[in-house]
């Protein structure tokens, strides 16, 4: 049961969530989280033929939902809603079983197995190869970006680049890598909260594709197994193939899409500001900061979904069990309580407490390798191409409300 409405009103907050959800990307959702905080911090929501739904608006609200003891991953009864025949298919069946989905002592174990590969130290010994990485497809976009001519900063950049990346740190070779990539940004959609049912259908398909590889390379590491992470985690898993395919498949992604989004989301900013592009040369020092900064200004996770395990209540508004919440985490990162002039992206800006990663137990693991990437990227980027502006009208993926980023982003260097 949907509680009493909150201040500005429940038919206005639908509306608004409404207007979220379309089967199109958007190209500035901002405006309407803008509103939804203005309604409430917790606002209800109703959804046809579904649990109970709550968006977290504000970034303190946002901070709870993710650190809440009461409150945890979806479970195989929300996917029954908004994914029937989910245990049918391997794909969808295999991710929404690994350690995202999962809490307690299950989770802990399994974060336990992969945590080790993604130490700070650990992962800043990868920063020679990312910088590498970087000049490298940098050379290619300068043979190609001749005059007039733009280059698609999403498939010639942010998709080898994210590829090559996690790709080197599994041990999967970089072509190979990057077919994977493809196919797990045309299965994005399975995430989502209301695709269309072609989307539906398109990402079952690049799903099972995905599902097929991945089994593929299992096989031949199990036949010729090596050093690499995939080996490892072939030992480690034995027999569970379902498990053992489950978790490559949610390590690739993660480490894959968000990288790969933060790319293009990175460089639209830059294009937008090109006095912030100015001062990151001249102070680039600035980096890190800089990172942070389009993190919190876009980034690639929008929402965040979690799940009531029993009654509770969030800001003195009771939450039953079984609700779907919805943390608006992209939101709560320009939360004007927090930050002054939110909207504004701002490299010297002071790094703050943002939700890009996540928060609590399912803190994003990749989170210092995708700012590592992140830094050897923009930087050699803006060294080389110190002029970069739209070639192109950038088509946003879709439907891009919990995943943002471009399907393609042309531009001239």
């Amino acid at each position: 049961m949907i509680p009493a409405e909150p201040p500005g009103g429940q038919a206005s907050a639908n509306r608004l969530f409404l207007r979220l959800i379309r089967p199109r990307g958007n190209p500035n959702p901002y405006p309407l989280y803008a509103q939804l905080r203005e309604i409430a911090p917790i606002v209800p929501v109703r959804f046809p033929h579904a649990s109970p739904r709550f968006l977290a608006t504000t970034l303190d609200q946002c901070a709870a939902v993710l650190r809440h003891p009461d409150i945890g991953p979806l479970t195989g009864r929300h996917f029954d809603e908004t994914y029937p025949g989910w245990r049918d298919r391997p794909f969808t069946k295999g991710l929404f079983q690994t350690m995202a989905f999962r809490s307690g002592a299950e989770h802990r174990f399994e974060r336990s197995i992969l945590a080790k590969h993604f130490t700070p130290r650990g992962i800043a010994a990868r920063r020679e190869d990312c910088a590498r990485l970087a000049e490298s497809l940098c050379d290619r976009l300068a043979r190609r970006a001749t005059a007039g001519v733009p280059v698609d900063i999403e498939t010639d950049l942010a998709v080898p680049y994210a590829a090559a990346v996690i790709g080197r740190l599994l041990g999967i070779a970089d072509a190979e890598a990057r077919q994977l990539g493809m196919l797990v940004r045309q299965g994005s959609p399975a995430l989502e909260l209301a695709p269309s049912p072609a989307q539906r259908q398109r990402a079952a398909q690049a799903g099972e594709r995905l599902w097929l590889e991945l089994a593929g390379l299992v096989a031949r590491r199990r036949r010729r197994p090596g050093s690499d992470l995939v080996s490892e985690l072939v030992t480690r898993y034995g027999d569970e193939q379902e498990r053992l395919i489950g978790s490559l498949l949610l390590l690739f992604s993660a480490g894959f899409d968000s990288p790969t989004s933060m790319v293009g989301l990175g460089m639209k900013l830059f294009i937008d500001h090109p006095e912030q592009a100015r001062v990151l040369r001249g102070q680039p020092g600035l980096v890190a900061s800089a990172v942070d900064e389009v993190l919190r200004c876009e980034p690639p996770v929008q929402v965040m979904f979690r799940a009531a395990r029993r009654d509770t209540e969030l800001d003195g508004m009771p939450i039953p069990g079984g609700s779907v919440v919805l943390a608006l985490v992209a939101g709560a990162n320009r939360d004007t309580a927090v930050l002054a002039d939110p909207d504004e992206f701002d490299v010297r800006r002071t790094p703050m407490s943002s939700l890009s990663f996540g928060g609590g137990a399912h803190y994003c693991l990749g989170a210092h390798l995708a700012k590592l990437m992140g830094a050897a990227l923009f930087s050699t980027l803006l060294e080389r191409f110190p002029s970069p502006r739209m070639g192109g009208i950038p088509i946003f993926r879709a439907p891009g409300l919990a995943l943002r980023g471009f399907e393609h982003l042309p531009v001239l260097l």
